[in-house]
């Protein structure tokens, strides 16, 4: 709903693979899937000319779908990793001068195994920031376990996803979007959303706080999830919700004791909603 796209970090077998899978069955979209490898080259991604017949043809590469999972993104090197991110955010390739729009809706789900060291290449700042969502997706409490191991399959497999029905379908997503088009945001829920986004750059220990595009994407995500709460009018309370997915992963402390989530705490309780906000907000850190 919101237009974004999302990146899943966690530990091996945590399911992170068959999520981005059973997203696409249920919104009954086209979808591929990318093993990112240090030897994934961007022609692969995005495609190239070839001659046929006496005539160049343009073939596409295997990010032209609705949903396409980028398996290990930090393992492929930064040349191809632009390549994604750009479509990411043009929703279009450029090959040999020649523009080519991607399918809509086009949703990027990445995953990364952050225990990883040997043979990766971290995401920078700036492309990260590309990510409307960072989810750490843990391994499940005990019951939850016990209760994989005796589902009839022991587990769930991707050959099972074909049970999925979709909820939702393209024409669906389409009208949701009209609709989150159409939410209400009060202003001093506008002001809210940028005066969080400001106070993270001046928290002292912050060597980087929240973009302008950060806030862009704060405010879709809080748009989405007053939708699908049934109002049409957003609260600070949405951005709160949000906020947590939205804003850790772009925010950068130099002071070893100021996490990101930390400061986004200090910053949703101590917006920068003013110019005379803006003056003062340059107290001392302290830790809570």
């Amino acid at each position: 709903m919101a237009r974004g796209h999302v990146l899943l970090e966690g530990p091996p077998g945590t399911a992170k693979t068959l999520l981005g899978r059973a997203t696409a069955y249920v919104l009954g979209a086209d979808f591929n899937r990318v093993q990112f490898t240090p030897d994934t080259t961007p022609t692969e991604l995005v495609g190239e000319n070839v001659m046929r017949a006496g005539e160049m043809k343009f073939v596409s590469g295997t990010i032209f779908t609705n949903v396409l999972l980028a398996d290990e993104i930090n393992r492929t090197p930064p040349r191809t990793q632009a390549a994604l991110l750009e479509a990411m955010s043009e929703r279009s390739v450029t090959v040999e001068g020649r523009v080519h729009r991607l399918p809509d809706p086009f949703l990027v789900i990445a995953t990364q195994n952050p225990f990883e060291q040997e043979g990766v290449f971290p995401l920078p700042e700036s492309n990260l920031d590309r990510f409307l969502f960072k989810i750490y997706i843990d391994y499940t409490d005990l019951e939850h376990e016990v209760d994989m191991l005796r589902l009839p399959h022991t587990g769930v497999t991707p050959d099972m996803l074909g049970e999925i029905m979709p909820l939702l379908g393209i024409v669906g997503l389409d009208k949701a979007r009209l609709e989150l088009d159409a939410t209400i945001v009060p202003e001093e829920v506008a002001r809210y959303v940028v005066g969080v986004a400001r106070k993270t750059r001046v928290i002292p220990g912050m060597m980087l706080g929240a973009s302008s595009r950060a806030a862009i994407h704060l405010m879709s995500a809080t748009k989405a999830n007053a939708r699908l709460e049934g109002r049409d009018t957003v609260t600070t309370d949405d951005v709160r919700a949000m906020a947590r997915y939205v804003f850790p992963h772009r925010l950068i402390a130099e002071d070893p004791d100021l996490t990101p989530e930390i400061a986004l705490e200090i910053a949703l309780d101590n917006p920068i909603m003013s110019v005379a906000d803006e003056g003062a907000a340059t107290r001392p850190f302290h830790r809570p």
